[in-house]
């Protein structure tokens, strides 16, 4: 491996590391804001009389409603700041790793066209008030039941902390993971594509998560590697599945919900550290036994080491 390829390598891994810092700040900053929601809305149940016959629920549901409406709209705010933070990694992550190994095209390409990052910043914004409009939902049917005296204040509140807690929170990390990952697939994506106009050869190579439970067809490309215009090709239990990139918004939804996969550039000349598929780690390999198996079997055909 040359000096050159060596640093390119090392940019690769420390933008890999930048990128799951960008994804962990904007994840625990979201649950952080939708937390404090769920504590002054508890604390606004709290200062109900003990007599829920003297509840008024216009004016809680209104109280109510302003608390998530707060929440939910500085939670979409630190989500597009994540995005657009997530479009500029990925677009750095082509040029940098580039640069380190004998190739500075970031001066002499174009600017990405954002119209995709536009689309998908709407898209997540309303995703993210959804979390809590369907809160809201579910707190009015809770309350309800209260006044009809069909349920206690006690499990009204129980049931609303649920949804504020773990449901919630749920649903937020998955919209981050999902589409702050999507945007710096894309940009990396189309600026592979501008690159490949400048650097002859230049290819793209799939990499699996690392994740302990992840897809199985996307730790069998691991290591599969295309040209940066084509698609890479998994297998599924449904056939087929062309994506060309991880995150790919054409795919079926089953492929890219919580995928932590990315697209590397990648060059038929450079002697990479691995070359082909990453070995499964023992930790990997001990919880889950769908990666043993596959391992196993992909030993045995060749296509990973022992």
């Amino acid at each position: 491996m040359t000096p050159a390829q060596t640093a390119a390598e090392a940019v690769v891994r420390e933008r890999l590391r930048e990128r799951a810092t960008l994804l962990l700040a904007t994840d625990q900053d979201v649950i952080k804001l939708l937390q404090d929601a769920k504590t002054r809305i508890t604390e606004q149940l709290a200062a109900m009389p003990s007599d829920f016959s003297q509840w008024r629920l216009p004016p809680l549901l209104v109280q109510i409603e302003a608390t998530l409406d707060g929440a939910t709209a500085n939670a979409a705010a630190r989500v597009d700041t994540g995005l657009r933070a997530g479009w500029q990694a990925g677009e750095d992550f082509v040029d940098k790793p580039l640069a380190a190994a004998g190739n500075p095209v970031e001066m002499r390409l174009q600017l990405l066209d954002v119209t995709v990052l536009g689309q998908l910043r709407n898209f997540t914004t309303g995703r993210i008030q959804d979390i809590g409009a369907e809160a809201l939902r579910k707190i009015n049917s809770s309350l309800g039941l209260v006044t009809l005296g069909a349920q206690t204040p006690f499990d009204a509140i129980k049931a609303i902390q649920g949804t504020l807690g773990d449901e919630s929170t749920r649903r937020a990390t998955t919209i981050v993971r999902t589409e702050v990952g999507r945007a710096f697939a894309m940009a990396s994506q189309q600026r592979m594509e501008q690159a490949a106009e400048l650097v002859p050869g230049l290819q793209k190579q799939w990499r699996r998560s690392g994740k302990i439970h992840s897809r199985w067809n996307h730790d069998v490309i691991d290591g599969q590697v295309v040209d940066v215009d084509k698609p890479f090709i998994l297998p599924s239990d449904d056939g087929t599945v062309r994506m060309m990139c991880p995150h790919d918004p054409k795919a079926p939804v089953s492929e890219v919900i919580n995928c932590g996969c990315i697209s590397v550039p990648f060059m038929k000349g450079w002697q990479v550290m691995t070359p082909g598929a990453k070995p499964f780690t023992e930790l990997e390999l001990k919880m889950n036994n769908r990666k043993a198996l596959l391992d196993q079997m992909a030993k045995r055909l060749g296509a990973r080491k022992s």
